[in-house]
C-alpha cells in the first residue's frame, strides 16, 4: 500500500529524512571535489610551459638562429617524457634580425604572453636592448652568445650568459699580438655596433698596457661592397698585423679583398669568424686566420651524448648549438632545484651551486657571468672549410 506524503513523513520522521539528505550531500561534495582535483591535475599536466628563443632567424646571421633552435630542441627532447615538473615544454621562436630596435620590439611582443625563460638573444646590443624589458616583466633570460660586458653589468639579477666576456677576448687578442708579433706595427679595423666597438676598444686598451699603440685604426661601413680604400690605408701605414672585429659577412668581404689586393699584413680576429657565412664569403682567403672562440664543446666528454643525439636528428653541434643546449640545461636544473617555474626562485637556484652541462661543470656569479674549469676562449682557424684548433 502506498503511503501519502504526510503519512510517509510521520512514519520515517523529518530527522531521518534530513540525515539521509545530509549524507547524500556530503557524498556528492566529496565526489565533486575528487573529480575537480583530477581535472585540475590533468589540466596542469596539459598546460605547456613556453620556452622562447630570440635570435636572428633570417638574414646574414640566420645560422645562429638555426643553431639555437637545434640546441634548445635537443635539450628538451632529452627530458624523460619531454616533461619538466610534470608539464610539457613548448618552444616559440622570435626573429630579432640581430637589430637593436627590432630586438626591443620582439621583447615587448614576447612579454604579452610571457614565457618561463628566454634563450637569447645572440648579438650583444640586441641582448642589451631586450634585457630591461624582460627584467620589468620578471622573465628569466639566458644568452648563449652575447659577449659584451654590459650584458651582465646592468644590475639585472635574472640574466645569465653561457660564454665569456669581450674584455677577456680583447685581452687574449692583445696577448697574442704582443707575443707573436713583437716590434711589429699594429692596425685595428672594426665596424659600427656595440659588439665591434667595445671589443676593439678593449683590445686597444690591453695593447696599450703592454706598450703597444695601433699605428692606424679605422671604422668600416657595414654591408659595403668594397673596402679597398680602407685596405690601402693600412698598407700605406705599413701595418704588419691587423686586428679585425666585425660581423661574419662584412669580415668575409674585407678578408677576400685583402687577398685580392695582396696586402702584406697578417690578420687575427674574434668569435664572429666562427660563422660559416664568413668562410663562405671569404673563400680560401679566410683560411689560416686565427680567431677566438670558446673551447670546442663538441669535443668535451660531457657533450658526447648530446652530440650523438644532434647528429641523429640531422643537426651538427656547430657554433652556438651546444651553448644553447647548455643554456636550456641550466634553466631546467634551476627549475628542478626550485621545484618551481618562478623566475626569482629559479635564478637563485641557478646560482646556488655548480651545474653539470654539456659544457662541463659551470657556475655563475652574482652578475650572471659563467665560470668554467677551462679558459673562456681558445684560438681557432678555418682549414678546407672546417674549423680547427690552433696552438
Amino acid at each position: 500500500m502506498l503511503l501519502s506524503n504526510k503519512a510517509w513523513r510521520n512514519r520515517f520522521g523529518r530527522k531521518h529524512i534530513s540525515g539521509a539528505f545530509c549524507r547524500l550531500s556530503i557524498f556528492s561534495v566529496a565526489f565533486l571535489g575528487l573529480t575537480l582535483a583530477t581535472v585540475s591535475r590533468q589540466t596542469k599536466a596539459e598546460e605547456a610551459v613556453t620556452v622562447a628563443i630570440a635570435a636572428p632567424m633570417v638574414g646574414n646571421s640566420f645560422s645562429i638562429g638555426i643553431q639555437y633552435n637545434a640546441g634548445v630542441t635537443a635539450a628538451i627532447d632529452a627530458l624523460p617524457g619531454g616533461l619538466l615538473l610534470g608539464r610539457k615544454l613548448h618552444i616559440k621562436t622570435y626573429d630579432d634580425k640581430c637589430s637593436t630596435p627590432i630586438a626591443e620590439k620582439v621583447a615587448e611582443d614576447l612579454v604579452l604572453d610571457p614565457p618561463a625563460v628566454v634563450i637569447g638573444h645572440s648579438c650583444s646590443m640586441a641582448t642589451i636592448a631586450a634585457a630591461p624589458v624582460y627584467a620589468r616583466h620578471n622573465i628569466l633570460q639566458i644568452t648563449p652568445a652575447s659577449t659584451q660586458p654590459k650584458v651582465t653589468e646592468m644590475g639585472i639579477k635574472t640574466i645569465f650568459r653561457m660564454i665569456g666576456r669581450d674584455d677577456v677576448q680583447g685581452e687574449i687578442a692583445a696577448q697574442r699580438i704582443a707575443k707573436r708579433h713583437p716590434g711589429e706595427k699594429v692596425g685595428v679595423f672594426y665596424f659600427p655596433g656595440g659588439y665591434s666597438v667595445e671589443l676593439a676598444r678593449t683590445a686597444m686598451d690591453a695593447l696599450e698596457k703592454q706598450g703597444i699603440k695601433a699605428v692606424h685604426t679605422a671604422i668600416g661601413i657595414a654591408s659595403a661592397s668594397s673596402y679597398a680604400e680602407d685596405i690601402q690605408d693600412f698598407i700605406d701605414a705599413e701595418v704588419d698585423v691587423l686586428y679585425l672585429v666585425g660581423g661574419g659577412l662584412d669580415s668575409g668581404v674585407f678578408v677576400r679583398q685583402v687577398k685580392q689586393m695582396d696586402a702584406p699584413f697578417d690578420i687575427i680576429s674574434s668569435d664572429t669568424l666562427v660563422s660559416k657565412v664568413f668562410i663562405e664569403t671569404a673563400g680560401s682567403a679566410g683560411e689560416d686566420i686565427p680567431f677566438t672562440f670558446p673551447p670546442e664543446a663538441s669535443e668535451l666528454f660531457t657533450a658526447t651524448q648530446a652530440v650523438a643525439a644532434l647528429k641523429k636528428q640531422g643537426e651538427e653541434p656547430a657554433g652556438y648549438t651546444l651553448f644553447a643546449y647548455a643554456a636550456t640545461q641550466t634553466w631546467i636544473e634551476g627549475v628542478r632545484r626550485a621545484n618551481s617555474f618562478d623566475t626569482n626562485l629559479v635564478a637563485a637556484a641557478i646560482r646556488q651551486a655548480p651545474i653539470e652541462t654539456v659544457l662541463g661543470r659551470v657556475s655563475f656569479d652574482m652578475k650572471g657571468d659563467i665560470h668554467t674549469n677551462y679558459p673562456a676562449f681558445s684560438w681557432y682557424t678555418w682549414k678546407r672549410g672546417k674549423r680547427v684548433s690552433v696552438d
